[in-house]
């Protein structure tokens, strides 16, 4: 992030709200971004039909194939914006301050019909970030779950935040509102961190709050730890 005695850019508005956003060329059946990147509309059927289809090949495999698919989408959208950004700002998304990429973020997301995403960096010091995701897709789909479903958008906010930080991080889900909860909850941290979270998480025989899996992520967090931050989000240097 800029020093802060730098002029920072400022926020200028909704990128993603202007009425030209997405455009579609009728006759080639093609709806595209100012950047000239193509957007794919899904349906609710299809979105459904996709899980069974991954359920039925893979099974008890799933969650793992639908997140590393919310990886590759998260790594292509994070380009993207980075490129719209760009366009829109004259400045590098790198260069922008905090506040601003996480309005922005929040404001693609809304846009692409993915839900209301919200940042808590209240455990930044620590190197965790918390996200919540009102509204998502997947869950909105798929109720009565024992276990959080919102696979797909965990592995596009660990591909995200990896993006922006510069370092490899991983998420996990915590809440889910296929399993009653308001919203889906997410935990991003380094990977050791969160795989060993997420071990422990599915040895739970009722998934845990989010509360809870919080306080046991910062319970091994490595507080002696050099942390440095990125747009907002953590790195660590051990």
């Amino acid at each position: 992030m800029p020093a802060p005695n730098e002029p920072q850019v400022r926020f200028k508005g909704n990128l993603f709200a202007r009425p030209d956003y997405f455009t579609t060329d009728v006759m080639l059946g093609a709806t595209r971004t100012p950047s000239g990147s193509r957007v794919c509309a899904l349906t609710s059927d299809f979105l459904l039909g996709f899980r069974d289809a991954v359920i039925y090949e893979c099974g008890d495999a799933y969650r793992s194939v639908m997140k590393n698919c919310g990886r590759r989408w998260g790594k292509e959208f994070a380009r993207r914006f980075d490129k719209e950004m760009a366009g829109f700002y004259q400045s590098a998304v790198k260069d922008l301050a905090a506040g601003v990429v996480h309005a922005c973020l929040a404001d693609a997301f809304a846009a692409h019909g993915w839900g209301t995403l919200s940042i808590d960096l209240s455990e930044c010091e620590v190197g965790v970030l918390q996200a919540t995701i009102s509204n998502s897709v997947m869950p909105a789909l798929v109720m009565e779950s024992d276990r959080p479903s919102d696979h797909l958008m965990c592995g596009l906010l660990a591909s995200l935040f990896t993006h922006f930080s510069g370092t490899e991080l991983d998420a996990v889900q915590t809440e889910c509102a296929s399993c009653g909860a308001s919203a889906s909850r997410f935990l991003v941290g380094s990977p050791t961190r969160i795989a060993a979270l997420a071990e422990w998480l599915e040895t739970q025989e009722k998934s845990p709050s989010h509360e809870v899996a919080l306080n046991r992520l910062l319970g091994n967090s490595p507080r002696k730890t050099e942390h440095h931050h990125h747009n907002g989000v953590p790195t660590t240097t051990h």
